[in-house]
């Protein structure tokens, strides 16, 4: 019976691996090239590539295709590996693999799909108006989860009105969901529609517009949810219903690592939030998250987003609720960087899909039973944009909870722009709410009172409260991390039902330490573990203050697979908690799957992310100037009404600010005064100060005003500054913890940061206090980073030895090395020394004494021996035992021939019972004398030998002495061809040598045993100085390297005499770029071109359009251009915004109302405000604009002015002919005028003080308001004083026709 039971359970694994779906390699490789995207080009056209670009965000990291690699196959392309490692520049790279990424929303049942609840969208009746705020769009009344009494049972809801009444409708909030893509035409998205928060990775282009073919609806469903347009006769209302929507179509093709990336990395500094409701495959047996791509993906958008506040992703937690799937172990809602969102019923109730973990922040509404809860209302993709088609009341999943929380975030993060991060994590943290949900079981409360659910996360997201906290709240201090101990004690997890393996460590939360966390946030656990069958195990954290999380629950279809291997398992149960104290592991055998075998607990840490004083701090509550107060239209605002008297009911007497509350995109440019006294938008980050219409504008100005000019006496009245701007005041120089961006503007630096160079996190000049510095990264830092050691005494990160990957106390103190090299006393090296073997760990472990080489630490793992003692079994010995003989060629105990009882080498010495010693040294049956060859004596008679033997000692085919040719003898069996790990001499197989698993001679091994190394025909526990192991064999290294890691020239482990090692590569000096240190060539800071020393303040020469300023390398402002002859920065002349060079005709960009002559590289103007009034006759000397950029149409002056005359014969062309009467009288007419004009400029001349200067007569150029030539007519006014004529002298000018 048990048999059979296990029979069946291995049919069942059977079954199930045959499911699993092949891993396929695709034509696109990831690859990291620093140096810039020439560099990556040269490549690309070296080896056929061809270059799409950077990878989303992140710096030095380019994605490549070929042509010649298969789209999509089982198998990697090992050329193609071969020719990227090959690369010095490659520093890492990889082919990209298919991931299997799903929608986590699910299809109803068609009969109920049948039975829609979906709404005409031209109906505009639907329910009494009542104090809550309410909208005329058709599907509002389905839309349950936001109104109170809307629909949720208990008459409970997420609290949204109120946050509207505040006037918060997500304005200036940008969004971008990333899935299947967006309608970007659809009637309730199109008015709210970001292009900049939008791409297409699927189709290569900018238009996110989903596939029509039925099964691309999911984005846009989910940017419904955030950003549908209020107010209208369409589908719904958003949550944040002014917030711009974005989509990034990703999900509708293949997906892989760099897809991810690009996605998650989509123009970080616009975006705010990104909503994902997708990941892994559901299925209760995957254990799978982000690739390397992903991760760093995640990590920029967090330390860099938003202008360094973190971007905030928004994922949905999973729908495998019905496979008994956990959300621990999908790695981008096991992740801190994520807010993992839940789902509720409309009754209060677990969903049949939900999935329970400890990872899960908060929840919302979203669809329940089918056929008796109701699902989320929203649009709906349909390409023909069909009226009964384009709504939608059956959104589903946690794919429909994702969006919702995205939008409430979007609310919070209007009430509060400065919001990190990490800021939306604690206000929904304190803000959601248990008691609507509390009637589902499995509720906790943790040590500092919060109850918290592994279903439900805190509660339900609450948006009025979460925009009240937002309001008042201080963002909180800095992140600190801190690392437990890592126990490597490998512990038995007994395979019998329901044992519980528990073990524990005592932490103190790295106190009196930069990294103490006395206030908890996340909390990860690091586990390695073995056991068959994985998912029978339930796992379970206990912290200090007795709070339980289970951060794995049993998953019975997790059946073929039994490691975890250092998967961070996260709670967030233990919110507020203090880390001191006992922390508590339990690992119980729960499921009711067979265990054969125990398992073992190899290893497991926890990492503490908190903060050392209380996070929670707020300021005082004030009304905000920036939110409109709430209202509702009337007829005074000028809004129709829709198909009824809707807008006539008193709910809508008091409405205020209709077009400012539902205006869609982002605030109105700000506009500055210029000297002409017209208003200009400000570009962003830039040092214009004056915010003002029509205010007279005086010269006599602070010193740090511009020569524009300004409105008042001080700093903060300058039009425009002279050197920078410290928010609205003009400053000489800026302040500490600042620096001063390109637009010279003082700009704070990151809060790690006492002093920096730039805005990020790598620009830091000291540190803030209780930071370290990592001087030659420019980086502050809590703890150090890897590769680097923390110096007490200067409170900064030091550099490890090249060859170490971490290290302690001092750069020489190895404690783990790079890839492919190995530690032994705290040196890393190419191998291991003599009498030592290299580990499972990538470390070096003493031999047995009796062995000189060997493969592990036991006295039978013996390689080779020392000089007098000869390999046996195993074993080194110094005699070998009877029946075996000393080779000293191969160092081994042979065994003696067939017979004999003691031997020299094949010489018979004495002979075993009923075998007698011949005259030939040989042993042989006794009796065989007196029979022939092939024949053999069983001590009375003759019997022939097998067919297979020429001569034999028995009867069967293993008693053969020797064999007819061509067969050969092998262990007294006659064989064609000697089998692996013999070599035919002689006419019989001859064993290769220990350690050897195959040869073609004696001293020609083929191929190595266990770990050994093959080099030159010899198996070997470590390759020689000056090759490296490559699958096994011994390679060569590139000429220069002494020791290497690969064959690449900059794969070297260490370098002659005479010769540094830097970035891997052998110079006989540090090239450029690098600085000489004790132990070879380190990397300049990225702000240096050459340098001698770290830091970005050792620079000794600078990058294009860097100044070098005291080892500093600075960059030139917008406004200036760099002077190649001196290295310095100098202004721009004063009629250009920015500039290549010195002079009027450098001008790359011009202020408005200038505009950029590109052909004379000279900033003109074009516009009209020259005293034209709209009723005179424009000019005709003018630049030719665009009617809807603005921009100068004409290339230069000679071709405004031909356009002016073309058009001028085209309208006289087009006249009718006149009469030569009229023709007469009107050129007697003409010649009178001009001759009486003529008379009086004769006579003016006569009475000037000044003689003017000869020549052509010239007016400005000018255009009129739709941006069409303007033609100065007869009565145009002209300067009537020095000052405005001066400013006219300095237009472009046209000759006049004369």
């Amino acid at each position: 019976m048990v048999l059979t039971w296990r029979a069946l359970a291995l049919l069942a694994a059977l079954g199930v691996c045959a499911s699993v779906p092949e891993t396929y390699y695709h034509n696109h490789f990831a690859v990291r090239v620093p140096g810039g995207v020439h560099r990556v080009d040269d490549i690309a056209k070296r080896h056929g590539f061809v270059n799409h670009g950077q990878i989303g965000a992140l710096p030095d990291f380019y994605l490549l295709s070929h042509h010649e690699v298969h789209k999509r196959s089982t198998e990697p392309s090992h050329d193609h590996h071969h020719k990227l490692i090959n690369e010095p520049h490659v520093k890492w790279f990889e082919q990209q693999r298919e991931k299997r990424r799903i929608k986590r929303d699910y299809n109803q049942d068609s009969l109920l799909s049948q039975i829609s609840r979906r709404l005409s969208p031209h109906r505009t009746r639907h329910r009494a108006i009542t104090s809550s705020p309410f909208f005329p769009d058709p599907l509002f009344k389905e839309q349950w989860y936001l109104v109170r009494n809307g629909g949720a049972k208990d008459g409970l809801d997420m609290n949204v009105s109120p946050a509207w009444q505040k006037g918060y409708t997500g304005k200036g909030v940008v969004v971008s969901i990333l899935d299947d893509g967006i309608q970007t035409n659809h009637p309730d998205l199109a008015q709210n529609y970001d292009p900049q928060a939008s791409t297409d990775i699927n189709g290569n282009d900018d238009d996110p517009m989903p596939q029509d073919n039925g099964d691309n609806k999911h984005g846009t469903r989910c940017a419904g949810e955030v950003a549908a347009v209020a107010y209208n006769q369409y589908c719904g209302v958003g949550i944040a219903y002014n917030a711009s929507i974005g989509g990034v179509r990703m999900l509708d093709g293949v997906v892989n690592d760099a897809v991810e990336a690009r996605a998650l990395g989509l123009n970080p500094d616009h975006i705010d939030i990104y909503s994902a409701s997708w990941g892994p495959e559901d299925d209760g047996k995957t254990v799978d998250g982000p690739g390397p791509l992903a991760r760093r993906a995640f990590i920029y958008g967090v330390t860099s987003g938003r202008r360094g506040k973190g971007s905030i992703f928004v994922w949905a937690s999973g729908n495998g609720g019905r496979h008994t799937d956990s959300c621990n172990c999908d790695g981008y809602t096991n992740s801190i960087f994520t807010l993992s969102i839940s789902s509720a019923t409309q009754g209060g109730y677990k969903p049949w899909y939900l999935e329970e973990c400890s990872s899960t922040l908060a929840s919302t509404y979203s669809s329940g039973t089918p056929g008796h809860d109701k699902s989320v209302a929203t649009v709906d993709m349909d390409g023909r944009l069909r009226a009964d088609h384009i709504c939608t009341v059956e959104h589903t999943g946690t794919s429909a909870s994702a969006p919702l929380a995205a939008g409430i975030c979007a609310l919070a993060l209007e009430a509060n722009p400065d919001l990190t991060w990490r800021d939306m994590q604690y206000l929904v943290v304190l803000t959601s709410r248990p008691q609507p949900l509390e009637k589902e079981n499995g509720w906790i409360v943790n040590g500092v009172k919060r109850k918290v659910s592994h279903k439900f996360g805190y509660g339900l997201m609450d948006a009025s409260e979460m925009v009240n906290l937002a309001e008042q709240w201080v963002t909180v201090p800095p992140q600190h991390i801190c690392k437990s101990q890592e126990i490597n004690e490998d512990k038995p997890i007994d395979p019998t039902y329901g044992y519980t393996l528990s073990v524990h460590m005592d932490v103190n939360g790295c106190s009196g330490t930069v990294n103490e966390v006395r206030y908890l946030e996340h909390v990860q656990c690091k586990i390695s573990l073995r056991f068959f069958p994985r998912g029978n195990l339930r796992i379970l954290l206990t912290s200090p203050m007795q709070t339980t999380s289970s951060l794995l629950f049993e998953r019975p279809r997790d059946v073929v697979s039994s490691n975890f291997d250092d998967w961070p398992f996260l709670s967030v149960h233990f919110w507020g908690e203090r880390a001191e104290g006992r922390w508590t592991l339990q690992i119980v055998n729960a499921g009711n799957r067979h265990v054969n075998q125990p398992g073992i607990l190899k290893k497991w840490q926890l990492i503490f992310y908190g903060t050392a004083s209380d996070p929670v701090r707020l300021r005082s509550k004030r009304p905000s100037a920036l939110v409109p107060p709430y209202g509702f239209p009337t007829a005074a605002d000028g809004y129709d009404s829709v198909g009824d008297s809707f807008y006539n009911t008193d709910a809508f007497t008091n409405y205020q600010n209709f077009p400012t509350l539902f205006a869609a995109g982002s605030d109105p440019e700000k506009a500055v005064a210029q000297l002409d006294g017209h208003n200009i938008p400000s570009p962003h980050g830039e040092n214009v100060l004056a915010d003002s219409n029509d205010r007279r504008v005086m010269y006599n100005c602070d010193p740090e005003c511009d020569s524009q000019g300004c409105y008042g006496s001080g700093p903060t009245q300058c039009i425009s500054c002279k050197h920078y701007r410290l928010d609205d005041a003009c400053v000489s120089r800026c302040p500490p913890r600042s620096y001063a961006n390109q637009g010279g503007v003082c700009w704070p630096c990151h809060e790690y940061c006492e002093t920096c160079v730039g805005p990020g996190q790598d620009s830091c000049l000291t540190c803030a206090p209780a930071y370290l510095l990592v001087a030659d990264l420019g980086v502050c830092t809590q703890q150090c980073p890897d590769g680097y050691w923390e110096d007490n005494d200067s409170s900064s990160c030091r550099p490890c030895a090249s060859h170490c990957s971490t290290c302690s106390e001092r750069a020489h103190l190895c404690t783990s090395c790079e890839h492919h090299l190995v530690l032994y006393n705290g040196t890393c090296s190419a191998s291991c020394p003599p009498s030592t073997y290299e580990t499972d760990d990538y470390s070096c472990a003493k031999c047995h004494t009796s062995c000189d080489t060997c493969s592990g630490p036991g006295e039978k793992q013996c390689i080779t021996c020392h000089a007098s003692n000869y390999i046996l079994d195993g074993s080194c010995v110094s005699t070998c035992p009877g029946g075996y003989y000393a080779d000293k060629k191969r160092k081994e105990c042979m065994k003696c021939p067939l017979g004999c009882s003691t031997c020299l080498a094949t010489f018979c010495l004495s002979c075993n019972s009923n075998w007698e010693l011949n005259k030939k040294g040989k042993c042989v049956a006794a009796g065989s004398d007196q029979c022939t060859s092939s024949e053999f004596s069983d001590g009375a008679n003759c019997k022939n030998c097998h067919t297979d033997c020429e001569s034999c000692y028995g009867e069967t085919e293993a008693n053969c002495l020797t064999c007819p040719s061509p067969y050969l003898l092998q262990n007294h069996k006659c064989v064609m061809e000697c089998s692996r790990g013999y070599y035919p001499e002689a006419g019989r197989c001859a064993r290769c040598l220990h350690g050897c698993a195959s040869c073609a001679s004696r001293l020609n091994c083929t191929t190595c045993s266990d770990s050994l190394k093959l080099q030159s025909g010899a198996c070997r526990a470590s390759c020689a100085a000056g090759y490296y192991a490559d699958r096994s064999t011994c390679t060569k290294c590139y000429i220069s390297c002494r020791t290497c890691i690969g064959p690449r020239r900059d794969q070297c482990g260490s370098c002659p005499s005479g010769w540094k090692l830097a970035a891997g590569e052998c110079h006989p000096e540090c090239p450029q770029g690098f600085y000489q240190t004790d132990d070879g060539c380190r990397h300049c800071h990225h702000y240096c071109r050459e340098c001698n020393g770290s830091g970005p303040l050792h620079c000794t020469s600078c990058p294009p359009r860097f100044m070098l300023d005291g080892g500093l390398c600075m960059e030139c402002l917008g406004s200036q251009y760099l002077d190649t002859s001196n290295g310095t920065c100098h202004a721009c002349d004063a009629s250009c915004r920015t500039c290549s060079g010195p002079g009027q005709n450098s001008c790359t960009g011009c202020a408005r109302p200038l505009k950029l002559d590109k052909l004379n590289n000279q900033c003109v103007r074009c516009c009209s405000e020259l005293g034209v009034s709209a009723n005179s006759t424009p000019p005709s000397d003018c630049c030719h604009c665009h009617p809807d950029t603005g921009e100068c149409m004409s290339s230069s002056i000679a071709g405004k002015r031909r356009n002016s005359e073309s058009a001028a014969l085209h309208t006289v062309a087009s006249e009718r002919p006149a009469s030569l009467f009229s023709i007469v009288i009107a050129g007697g007419v003409v010649a009178l005028v001009v001759l009486s004009v003529m008379v009086v400029q004769l006579r003016r001349s006569r009475h000037q003080l000044q003689p003017r200067s000869k020549g052509a007569v010239y007016s400005p150029l000018a255009c009129n308001d739709d941006g069409e030539v303007a033609v100065l007519g007869s009565r145009t006014t002209f300067p009537a004083n020095d000052g405005e004529r001066e400013r006219y002298e300095q237009e472009p000018l046209l000759e006049h026709s004369t």
